[in-house]
């Protein structure tokens, strides 16, 4: 049953895991029924940033990705759990049973062209969008491992809970930590598979993972980027 009245839609704008044509016809149905929709284009972002407006959103409906990714995401920023539905794994007739409307409710194709434009114009940041790890609680045993593993400063130690502490610091597209978690704890809502996105059923086969050469791989890249800023240091112009 949905809570509330408003609903806000994760366009995931710079990935292509979310149909936009899904969330533009979802969001004019949504309308023309009296809702009151949101189109953001990307929720992960405004996590990532804490936006002042996320305490609004989690009071109403959140139709983004996989809800166990959702919850790990709005736990991590300090905010209630929104009433979440799964864009990801639900086609337009079944999120709109879920929300209450006819499956065969009919789609306004002149407001679906408004919302289509809408999302044609959000900001796409192909490689640099927000993309982190956060840790689904009710899973991770705080061994620490992903801690240990980390090169880039992603995770800190409070006590013994293992935290997301610099988000910004993740390079993005990879998701080597959490193939490294026993309890598959970690979760990137933007990867492509389960369980890793958060996804319940796994559809990635499990992988042999040699986190050896994962730390030597992690340890150069980070070597290469430090000697790149001391070169930019070095060839700057003096004032």
């Amino acid at each position: 049953m949905m809570q509330s009245q408003k609903i806000t839609l994760c366009a995931c704008a710079s990935r292509t895991f979310i149909n936009p044509e899904k969330v533009a016809q979802l969001a004019a149905i949504l309308e023309a029924a009296g809702k009151a929709v949101e189109i953001v284009p990307d929720l992960c972002e405004w996590i990532e940033n804490k936006s002042d407006r996320l305490r609004e959103i989690a009071a109403h409906t959140v139709v983004a990705c996989h809800p166990r990714a959702i919850k790990a995401l709005f736990e991590w920023a300090e905010q209630p759990v929104p009433h979440t539905l799964d864009m990801r794994a639900n086609d337009l007739s079944t999120l709109l049973t879920a929300l209450d409307l006819p499956a065969d409710s009919a789609i306004p194709a002149e407001r679906v062209a408004a919302f289509r434009t809408q999302l044609e114009s959000f900001s796409k940041q192909p490689g640099q969008d927000a993309w982190f790890p956060t840790i689904d609680k009710s899973r991770c045993i705080e061994c620490g491992k992903c801690h240990d593993f980390c090169l880039f400063g992603v995770y800190t130690l409070e006590g013994k809970k293992v935290v997301v502490k610099a988000p910004q610091h993740c390079k993005n597209n990879c998701p080597a930590c959490a193939r490294n978690c026993p309890t598959q704890a970690i979760i990137f809502p933007k990867y492509a598979q389960a369980p890793i996105n958060g996804g319940e059923q796994a559809e990635e086969k499990a992988i042999s993972i040699d986190t050896a050469t994962l730390y030597n791989t992690a340890l150069r890249e980070r070597l290469a980027a430090r000697r790149a800023s001391v070169s930019l240091l070095k060839n700057r112009p003096k004032a």
